[in-house]
């Protein structure tokens, strides 16, 4: 029987390899079709992977410092284009007060806490504002799964 086996993975792989561009059509068409099977079950392996895709991401960042570093400028200034003027220094006190919570709850229940934007900064069909009303401290693991989305 593992003889068999065997045989069936070789001959897979060689279909495979002679046949590479049509499978990443085939994989690209059906992602296409069904982007929430699609995203669960990335989701699924970057959580069952976890430390694997935690040192892929630290590989990219240390080998591509000049594209991050573009990608925090682009969010820093988006940031400053979305607080608005009129904010007075008790809103300001209060954005930073939710950072501090963060923090604090991260210290405290051991892991990771977020300030979410309420409505995405960035979104698709809707853009908020950096303020006290649109700001909220989420579990880490709640904000990654968001994105940039606005869910009613």
């Amino acid at each position: 029987m593992p003889r068999n086996k065997e045989n069936q993975k070789r001959i897979a792989r060689e279909w495979y390899l002679k046949n590479r561009e049509l499978t990443k059509e085939r994989a690209k068409a059906w992602t296409a079709a069904n982007p929430k099977k699609a995203k669960e079950k990335a989701d699924r392996y970057r959580e069952k992977n976890r430390e694997a895709h935690n040192a892929y991401n630290r590989a990219w960042f240390a080998d591509n410092k000049a594209k991050r570093a573009a990608y925090e400028a682009k969010r820093r200034a988006m940031l400053l284009q979305r607080t608005p003027k009129w904010l007075t220094e008790e809103d300001l006190w209060m954005m930073e007060q939710a950072y501090e919570l963060a923090q604090l709850r991260t210290e405290m229940f051991g892991f990771e806490w977020h300030v979410d934007h309420v409505i995405p900064l960035q979104g698709k069909k809707v853009c908020g504002f950096h303020m006290p009303e649109n700001l909220a401290v989420i579990p880490g693991s709640d904000n990654c799964k968001k994105h940039a989305s606005f869910l009613i």
